[in-house]
């Protein structure tokens, strides 16, 4: 349901979406639709009083998810660009050397490169391996602290794979998939769509008795939640 607050002189346009919850919440998603979650029976004088006294952090959220899709459509992997990772900000230094390697500093994210600081295309490769590394060792890390959740006969196998609009996926082959994007995210959101997914393996619907399984493991899954979708969408 879309509706338009007028806040003064500045209105914005934002949808509703009713769900079993008892509090009302509020998401910018990434392409700046705002979304105001909220119970059943809330008002429509609720609601708009809530985004009001919600309005200066949404603003905020919003230029702040402005600043990063300019960072992602300008990269050119050189020095003085930023990334992120599991959920920290860290500026780029590009140095030319013998022995390539890419590693982590407080504040910075320094590369060693023998083909050229400005060699965008071979800058852009040593990032994007780094990564990868860095996927395969966080992610199977925190996948072996979920695990101990459950009492599963067969554990799935755990994958990597693109997804345009979600984080996490339980497969139909058994298998659990997260979004390689995740490892830009804080370690409590990566842990929190592990422990999402292994809920599947006994219930692939999102009903009140998966959320009660998930809640039992992660007592404040709806805060995770939210602050992963409104600050990485």
């Amino acid at each position: 349901m879309k509706r338009t607050l007028h806040y003064g002189r500045y209105s914005r346009e934002y949808y509703v979406e009713f769900c079993d919850r008892k509090t009302l919440g509020l998401i910018v998603r990434s392409d700046l639709r705002i979304i105001a979650r909220v119970p059943y029976d809330a008002t429509p004088d609720e609601i708009e009083n809530f985004i009001r006294r919600k309005w200066l952090w949404l603003q905020k959220q919003i230029a702040e998810l402005k600043r990063y899709q300019k960072i992602r459509h300008t990269r050119e992997y050189v020095s003085g660009e930023s990334y992120q990772y599991l959920g920290r900000q860290y500026m780029l230094l590009v140095d030319s050397g013998n022995r390539e390697n890419v590693r982590l500093a407080p504040g910075k994210l320094l590369l060693t490169t023998a083909k050229g600081v400005r060699n965008s295309t071979h800058n852009k490769k040593l990032l994007e391996e780094w990564y990868e590394q860095r996927r395969e060792m966080v992610f199977k890390r925190l996948y072996l602290k979920a695990l101990r959740l459950f009492t599963y006969d067969t554990m799935p196998q755990l994958k990597v794979r693109i997804m345009a609009k979600r984080w996490g996926s339980y497969t139909a082959d058994g298998k659990v998939a997260l979004n390689p994007k995740l490892i830009a995210t804080p370690t409590e959101a990566i842990y929190y769509v592990i422990v999402h997914e292994l809920c599947h393996v006994t219930n692939r619907k999102h009903d009140d008795a998966f959320y009660n399984e998930l809640e039992r493991r992660i007592p404040n899954w709806r805060e995770i939640k939210e602050r992963l979708e409104v600050r990485y969408g």
